[in-house]
């Protein structure tokens, strides 16, 4: 196992332990993951590296920011784990540039890969390693994630908030959410140098 593939697995462990997990059967009915909007920086070139790990490539310095490990579970309604799904995010580096869109920035953190997929396990589990985003201009900080099928059809488009974070009541997508808004919105804890957060996603039947 690589140092790589063994930092996420660490992840995917560290913060499964954050969502709850009971048998299907006693599992109570559970809304869908509100959609939101794809925005205006879904990557439009494709990322140095293909993996889970936002936060390194290979042969250049660590991403600046604080390190977070992102994972959680794809269930359905009725709380049943959905394997091999394709999960993908993205987010602005620690200078508000997204990558992959078509431009560079000068202030751009050549060492943050903009972008990652990961494939959850028969758990219906993914993990991502990345740094947490911060607010922009009109934004407070989120991550963009999408959901595939196993046909690899795009199923869900969303965006995952932090729990406490001031800019949330100011952002006019986390406000028009209403109720929904706490399905997708993770609370963060320390984790060693960095933070851990996790989210349920819930796909439609």
């Amino acid at each position: 196992m690589t140092d790589r593939h063994r930092r996420l697995a660490v992840a995917r462990l560290a913060a499964l332990a954050l969502t709850p997990w009971l048998p299907a059967h006693a599992q109570p009915e559970r809304r869908p993951t509100p959609a939101l909007t794809e925005g205006p920086f879904y990557p439009t070139e494709a990322a140095v590296e293909r993996d889970a790990d936002l936060a390194r490539i290979r042969g250049r310095s660590a991403a600046a920011g604080t390190p977070l490990a992102f994972a959680g579970r794809v269930v359905d309604t009725r709380g049943r784990p959905l394997s091999g799904r394709v999960v993908e995010i993205w987010h602005c580096d620690e200078y508000g540039n997204y990558h992959l869109v078509g431009h560079r920035d000068r202030s751009a953190d050549a060492g943050f890969q903009g972008w990652g997929e990961a494939r959850t396990g028969e758990g219906g589990d993914f993990a991502f390693r990345t740094i947490r985003p911060p607010a922009y201009p009109g934004r407070t900080p989120h991550i963009h994630f999408t959901v595939r099928d196993d046909r690899n059809r795009r199923v869900l488009t969303s965006q995952a908030f932090f729990e406490g974070e001031p800019g949330n009541a100011k952002d006019f997508l986390y406000r028009g959410l209403g109720e929904g808004a706490r399905r997708v919105t993770m609370r963060l804890e320390t984790d060693g140098a960095g933070l851990r957060g996790a989210l349920e996603v819930v796909l439609a039947a």
